[in-house]
């Protein structure tokens, strides 16, 4: 274990004092425990610097508490392991944690030190509404039109229990009306969450059809093509420490234009329908042990989802889906590191889908890199990712008072080599689109910035195996 102290003038006798204390503690304690297992008896937990933040939140994530002994081997790395537990929460840009001698006698307790993230965020919307920054910059020329503007109003620690209420009131390329609140616990053991949501939005534009695997859109500044309405409803369920169960409810109820229906593209909704309503009902099962989640560098996590669409009769849209991914992180030292990530997804029945119901690979997360421009649409996919990872900076910027509330910024470069493969089975719309059902694979480098815990910017150059590559620019937070 590592201890790091700052020794200046008289202060190194009382340090070294204090060393001593703790070194009799220990031994002490590993004396207690028995000749089989050393170990270290924890007498109390302190927390300090969660001025907001509730103390039977923070010590829900440890895996230990006051009374407990742990092992005197692996004594430094449960403690870190248990600190970014805690970071985990995304409630704090900074932490610590070490060992302190209580008085009298030869007691110990774990001393966790926390710097709370500014929770209130009252703040101007100015987000892209393409699915990356790379097709918004490239395929539409960095035009303003086709950004959303607005207002957002977030508090992530609403009373103190890591709480979130959003409100969201967005224009520009799409309108949206969005309010939602999540609680990741409400009952006295902490195992029960909920998370409550509901919007509107609406779009003068809409992407009508894929050919080629790239969106095409229809716009007409006088109508509004694509109107949505929905509502989830989801309880979290969390009987063990690292392994979450989530059920949840949703109502969608989607309209488009006569233009889109009944002359752009018929299977839009299907049948030439103009409006789509139904019903979902998804399960979801993630065990997650990774170390930081934002930018892990050890630890894996599996996930399962079960997804129902249409649970009436008079639903527009039956379709069920079964996904299953799994992510694996391994170091060697503090500098190399090891990414691998899977995801497989299965669908039915095995009918034609409507098409606003068929997305596949360059949605969401699940993009192959190198192929940001492109979209694989289809019933079934699979995708595995490799990254090699190379730490060369770990450090805490000092800025002052440039930015508020921000006097120390962690930053973290990572030098990646990375490589792809993807496959999407499309039975029925696969003749205008070449990269369905054939194996797609992509290979590269770039550097990953790694910004307050919780942002991550990939600067990458990246090359596919069906031709063509170059350089992609992308970044996600969890603020």
């Amino acid at each position: 274990m590592r201890l790091a102290f700052y020794l200046r003038g008289r202060k190194v006798a009382w340090a070294f004092g204090w060393l001593c204390e703790i070194a009799a503690a220990l031994v002490v304690n590993a004396q207690n425990a028995g000749d089989d297992v050393l170990g270290v008896r924890i007498d109390t937990i302190i927390l300090e610097g969660n001025k907001r933040t509730r103390a039977e939140l923070i010590l829900r994530e440890l895996e230990f508490k006051a009374g407990d002994t742990l092992a005197l081997a692996s004594l430094a790395e449960t403690l870190e392991r248990n600190r970014l537990r805690v970071m985990n929460t995304s409630l704090f840009s900074h932490s610590t944690i070490n060992l302190q001698p209580l008085e009298p006698g030869n007691r110990l307790a774990v001393r966790l030190w926390l710097r709370e993230i500014w929770y209130l965020y009252p703040m101007p919307v100015f987000e892209l509404a393409d699915r990356n920054f790379n097709v918004w910059w490239t395929d539409f020329n960095r035009s303003l039109k086709r950004v959303n503007y607005g207002i957002s109003s977030v508090h992530l620690n609403l009373s103190g229990w890591a709480d979130v209420l959003r409100l969201n009131l967005n224009f520009g390329y799409t309108n949206r009306y969005e309010a939602s609140y999540e609680r990741p616990w409400f009952n006295r053991r902490q195992t029960l969450g909920f998370r409550a949501a509901a919007g509107f939005s609406r779009n003068h534009e809409v992407q009508y059809v894929t050919r080629g695997n790239r969106q095409q859109f229809a716009s007409d500044p006088d109508l509004w093509l694509r109107q949505r309405l929905y509502a989830h409803l989801s309880l979290y369920w969390r009987p063990a420490l690292l392994t979450t169960h989530t059920f949840t409810a949703e109502y969608h109820h989607n309209r488009i234009d006569d233009t889109v229906a009944h002359q752009l593209n018929p299977y839009f909704f299907g049948e030439g329908r103009t409006q789509q309503r139904y019903l979902s009902a998804i399960y979801r099962l993630v065990t997650d042990v990774r170390d930081a989640r934002p930018y892990p560098l050890k630890g894996w996590l599996i996930a399962l989802e079960l997804r129902q669409n249409g649970l009436l009769k008079s639903d527009d849209l039956h379709l069920f889906r079964l996904s299953a991914e799994a992510h694996y992180y391994r170091s060697w030292s503090s500098r190399w590191s090891l990414e691998l990530t899977g995801k497989v997804r299965f669908s039915a029945p095995r009918r034609r889908p409507p098409f606003n119901n068929n997305q596949a690979l360059g949605y969401g997360g699940d993009v192959l890199r190198g192929y940001e421009f492109f979209v694989v649409d289809g019933l079934d996919f699979g995708l595995q990712k490799t990254t090699l990872r190379f730490c060369l900076l770990d450090e805490y910027l000092y800025l002052g008072k440039w930015i508020p509330f921000i006097t120390h910024l962690p930053a973290r470069v990572f030098f990646a080599l990375h490589h792809d493969t993807g496959y999407v089975n499309d039975p029925f719309f696969a003749a205008e689109n070449p990269l369905c059902n054939r194996l797609l694979r992509s290979y590269g480098f770039g550097l990953h910035l790694v910004l307050l815990y919780n942002s991550v910017i990939r600067f990458e150059w990246s090359w596919r195996n069906t031709g063509g590559g170059g350089f992609y620019l992308n970044y996600n937070s969890r603020f």
